[in-house]
Formats: structure tokens, sequence, C-alpha cells
């Protein structure tokens, strides 16, 4: 659930930004716009048609956040695939506290986003 509020909270900030979706739009045509999988994006909800790996990508190549934020996005996204897909990985308390705290922490506090 905190991986959901995270991407919802950097969903919110490309829809309250000036121009947010032409950016990602510019931004998402330039990196994927000959992949069988494009789709154009203009509202809100066109942005669950991109994994979010590359939903990461696109916010670091328009400035929603810097590699570092990425980064720390995909480790945790790797983290939350293990915990939410039939991998056999058993999680501990500390390691979910860590990826919470991480998350809100740096993310959906702002504090690595650039975009506000």
């Amino acid at each position: 659930m905190v991986w959901a509020a995270t991407m919802e909270h950097i969903y919110t900030t490309i829809e309250a930004h000036p121009n947010g979706f032409k950016t990602i739009e510019a931004a998402n045509k330039a990196r994927f716009g000959t992949a069988n999988t494009y789709r154009r994006i203009r509202h809100k909800n066109d942005l669950l048609h991109l994994t979010d790996k590359n939903f990461l990508l696109l916010c670091e190549d328009v400035g929603v956040f810097n590699k570092n934020a990425r980064k720390l996005l995909e480790e945790k996204l790797d983290t939350r695939n293990r915990c939410g897909h039939p991998t056999g990985y058993v999680v501990g308390r500390e390691e979910t506290v860590v990826l919470i705290e991480s998350l809100i922490n740096n993310i959906i506090s702002g504090a690595m986003m650039s975009w506000h």
C-alpha cells in the first residue's frame, strides 16, 4: 500500500505541475515512441499504462526527481515485487519498516522531489 501511495503522490505531483502531462509526454515519446507498447500520455490515468520502471525513468528524464531518487525508488520497487508476487521471499519487520520510512521520508515528504 505504501508503494501505491508513493506512486499516487508522484502522479499527483505531475498533475499539479504546469504542463506536467505535456512534459512527461514529450519524454515518453522521445524514449518510447517507437516501441510497440507506446501509449500517449494526456491525463493522470494514462500514466497507469506505463510500467513502474519506465515511469520512473521518465520522471528522471524531465526532472521530477534525480537519479538518486530513481535508484531509491527502483530498489523499493524490487522489494515490493519480491513481496507482492509468489517468489517465496519472506520479508522481516525491519526491512518493512525501512521500506516504509524510506518512501515516506524521501519521496512522499518531497525531500527528494524536484517538482513540488
